[in-house]
């Protein structure tokens, strides 16, 4: 089967800056839209997708901007928490991000009001990935060049 290596990408957002990293949410938020997290040099920047393949009523992808969180620097990973929810009432976004300065930081938003981040520390080389625990989200884990798996608790850093 011959596969044709000039195809283009079905749907396109504009972004303002570089963008280092992007993650669909991979849990249930509560919405039928797909929550999709993007991060450049200095931000993180957070949205909803919706696809004409998913929803009869769209017309190719509608994609909104929920919100776009300071970072302070380059982000290379991103991790979505399954606590995630955007049919609560006020929603919570939770994800975590790691950075170039081996530190990890973990966000929580209602988009509106409360916007809260804890910084992480623990790591003493560059942060490859993490990823958050699928049943509670409560626990994250990360692994970096320093030849280390290190597992935290959103309350404290092991």
């Amino acid at each position: 089967m011959k596969q044709d290596s000039t195809r283009n990408a079905a749907y396109t957002v504009d972004c303002e800056d570089y963008v280092h990293v992007i993650k669909f949410n991979p849990f249930d938020s509560g919405d039928a839209c797909s929550l999709i997290a993007y991060g450049g040099n200095n931000y993180v920047v957070i949205g909803t997708c919706r696809f004409q393949e998913e929803d009869a009523e769209v017309e190719g992808m509608q994609y909104k901007t929920l919100r776009t969180f300071h970072h302070g620097i380059r982000v290379d990973a991103i991790a979505w928490s399954p606590e995630t929810r955007l049919d609560a009432l006020p929603p919570q976004i939770r994800f975590c991000t790691a950075a170039p300065d081996r530190k990890l930081r973990l966000f929580t938003s209602d988009l509106q009001d409360k916007n809260e981040y804890k910084m992480f520390h623990g790591h003493s080389d560059y942060i490859n990935d993490l990823v958050f625990s699928p049943k509670e989200g409560q626990e994250f884990a990360s692994v970096s060049d320093d030849h280390t798996c290190r597992y935290a608790f959103c309350s404290k850093y092991h």
